[in-house]
């Protein structure tokens, strides 16, 4: 959830829509994107759970300041057709202007498995991202190597929220 600050001090839901083009009533589009040119990709098995980013933040990891796995967008009223998770445009911060078609805010899970574990106490050391470096196509920004500790490739999990802030950055909220 996101809220709006208002200069009085009080803070009000900001409501989500759809991305431009999607049909709904706000919410979550979630994906699932198999890495590009991995032959072997395992399933989610019954059970398995995972995590991503720190709750309790209250602003950018270290570690995603290099290699940002949570990040923002601020789109333009239409025609912001780049999918890219995490690239260019993006910014691991909120952005401070007005955006006319809303904040994109995409979280992007780790694609590698320990193979064994369906979860861990912290819900995280479990999975783990591809080893950095080793992604060089920029359309598959997570079918790198995994790391030797998580040798199973599972399927990308990406979040990608649009925040409805017209009315609050706009003067109207």
């Amino acid at each position: 959830m996101l809220y709006f600050r208002a200069r009085n001090g009080t803070y009000k839901r900001v409501p989500q829509k759809p991305s431009e083009g999607l049909k709904g009533i706000g919410g979550i589009t979630v994906y699932y994107i198999p890495p590009l040119g991995q032959n072997k990709t395992t399933a989610f098995k019954p059970g398995f759970r995972m995590l991503v980013g720190d709750a309790a933040l209250r602003g950018p990891a270290q570690t995603e300041k290099l290699d940002p796995k949570v990040c923002h967008r601020c789109m333009p009223l239409t025609g912001d057709n780049n999918n890219l998770n995490c690239a260019a445009p993006d910014s691991v911060t909120l952005p401070v202007k007005f955006c006319a078609g809303g904040i994109r805010s995409v979280i992007t899970f780790p694609t590698c498995w320990d193979g064994v574990n369906l979860d861990s106490a912290d819900h995280k050391s479990h999975v783990a991202y591809p080893v950095k470096g080793s992604v060089t196509d920029r359309f598959d920004y997570d079918g790198g190597t995994c790391p030797a500790s998580h040798p199973v490739k599972v399927p990308q999990v990406m979040y990608e929220v649009v925040w409805d802030v017209s009315v609050y950055l706009s003067g109207r909220g």
